[in-house]
């Protein structure tokens, strides 16, 4: 129970630090404040802050109390701020962030999986298709979604891209809210994981390269279209 109450606490404060509630700079209220105001105790407010602390959003000092850092301290590869980002609101500029950061890096990894070609990446796969391909709901098609990118960077075989799937993870998954709506998978998407599976199956790095590609590129219109309607992703 304790460590619920850990985690509620943590997510509320920091939800409320990524949603602007206590600004850059920003001196929050000590630990008897917010353990009144949350109705927690002093040791859970505590060990709250030591968990925001490492994800970069507070800064705690003996004698000058927390404070609010610095969004560009702030570890955006921690999938709770990540979450609390898109959470808050229909940040352009992160999500074009986030963009260019898949371009820079799953190209490569596409083209390498495709290259070295290991049987139990390829297998991993194909099982996450298949998975895209039968979900019925849009929880279940995002979650194979992120099995079958997984897939891809484990396939590559590269030991330092392996180190950032944990952070690509959390890239991917604001990427796919974004760029999805309640209504079913984007059928064009599909086919261009498809053609990604093909290339990799085929051992044709180019082509792989070029799926994986113009998936980023298909993604980044649907996340324009869905911004433009106004359907804010689903949480």
């Amino acid at each position: 129970m304790l460590r619920n109450f850990h985690e509620q606490m943590v997510e509320a404060l920091g939800s409320k630090i990524v949603a602007g509630g206590y600004a850059e700079g920003e001196q929050l209220p000590t630990e008897p404040q917010l353990a009144e105001a949350y109705g927690a105790s002093r040791m859970i407010i505590r060990e709250a802050m030591k968990s925001l602390s490492a994800k970069g959003l507070v800064s705690i000092r003996p004698r000058t109390g927390t404070r609010v850092q610095p969004r560009t301290q702030w570890n955006l590869f921690d999938p709770s701020v990540l979450g609390w980002h898109s959470a808050a609101r229909f940040d352009r500029k992160l999500i074009a962030d986030l963009m260019e950061l898949r371009r820079a890096i799953e190209p490569l990894a596409a083209r390498l999986a495709a290259e070295r070609g290991a049987p139990e990446a390829i297998d991993a796969l194909r099982t996450a298709y298949l998975a895209m391909a039968a979900a019925g709901e849009r929880d279940d098609y995002i979650e194979a979604d992120l099995r079958f990118h997984g897939a891809v960077v484990r396939g590559c075989g590269n030991q330092f891209i392996l180190q950032l799937e944990n952070a690509l993870s959390a890239v991917w998954k604001t990427s796919f809210r974004a760029s999805s709506d309640p209504w079913g998978p984007d059928t064009q998407a599909l086919a261009l994981h498809k053609t990604l599976l093909d290339a990799i199956e085929g051992h044709d790095g180019p082509a792989a390269e070029a799926a994986v590609l113009a998936l980023i590129e298909r993604a980044t219109v649907r996340i324009q279209e869905v911004s433009a309607t106004g359907s804010k992703p689903v949480q």
